[in-house]
């Protein structure tokens, strides 16, 4: 999903000419939308966060590629991954995937709660969510034990 809302957002601030930060985080929070269980602050942050990290320069090289494509280059996989922690927890993100599940909204609060209250489960589910961005499912597969554990112990009790 973020993979899109950065190639819109791209496209939307300037489509071939030098992007603001302002513009692109603005741009990122409209495209996000509602696919996203994310706030227009956390967007908004998020956006800022992943332009910064990456650079103005870096961010408007990359406009045509980014526009071109369903996943986000590698070059920006880190920058999405420091972006998302300072913004938004990673449990926030995936609640309305977990939603889907065969579990209770309590049991969802509390994975929910459990990997955005570990700093270290959240960056590694950060990190998981911004390499699958860019076509790289390993990350997310090493994390299913980690994240079926945290579950368990949810719905379980």
């Amino acid at each position: 999903m973020i993979s899109v809302v950065v190639a819109t957002s791209l496209c939307l601030s300037g489509c071939g000419g030098s992007i603001s930060k302002e513009d692109f985080a603005s741009n990122f929070a409209k495209s996000t939308g509602s696919q996203s269980s994310l706030s227009e602050e956390q967007a908004i942050c998020i956006g800022e966060n992943i332009y910064t990290e990456a650079g103005e320069e870096q961010i408007t090289e990359m406009d045509g590629q980014l526009s071109e494509s369903t996943t986000i280059p590698k070059e920006l996989i880190a920058p999405v991954a420091k972006a998302g922690p300072r913004c938004a927890g990673a449990g926030d993100v995936l609640r309305e995937q977990l939603e889907t599940q065969d579990i209770t909204a309590e049991q969802v609060d509390c994975i929910v709660e459990a990997i955005n209250n570990d700093a270290e489960l959240n960056q590694q589910v950060w990190d998981a969510l911004a390499a699958s961005y860019g076509g790289d499912q390993s990350k997310a597969a090493a994390l299913k034990e980690t994240i079926a554990k945290t579950a368990t112990s949810c719905v379980v009790g």
